[in-house]
């Protein structure tokens, strides 16, 4: 996936990701802090490296959840409807209000590089 000499392209999977463990797993105790064991749980949810949560996604060990660069919130419920309450995506607002003000370096200093590898899975 890396491109070897893409200096960028090597910094840009270096975002961490949260993931969810699918398994327990023996020998990566240093994901989870509070547990004194050499492993992590089933269900458990770490943050880590994309390039090894892109493995562990491959090899059907986690579920990669979004980042918090491309964050999402909940709306809130309307008071005057009986409206379920929706996810909206937060970047995809602001950028439809006014994308020339949006600071995406702010948020991921490789925005479109790390949105791209992360829209594959």
């Amino acid at each position: 996936m890396t491109n070897y000499y893409d200096v960028d392209d090597i910094l840009a999977e270096e975002e961490l990701v949260p993931a969810v463990f699918q398994k327990t797993a023996n020998g990566v105790g240093i994901f989870d802090c509070c547990d004194d064991t050499n492993k992590v749980g089933a269900g458990t949810e770490v943050e880590m490296p994309f390039w090894l949560a892109c493995d562990l996604y491959v090899k059907q060990a986690v579920k990669i959840k979004v980042p918090s660069c491309f964050d999402t919130k909940e709306r809130p419920r309307d008071r005057h409807r009986d409206e379920p309450i929706r996810k909206r995506d937060r970047t995809k607002d602001e950028i439809g209000a006014d994308a020339a003000h949006v600071d995406l370096r702010g948020r991921c200093p490789y925005f479109y590089e790390f949105g791209c590898k992360i829209a594959r899975l």
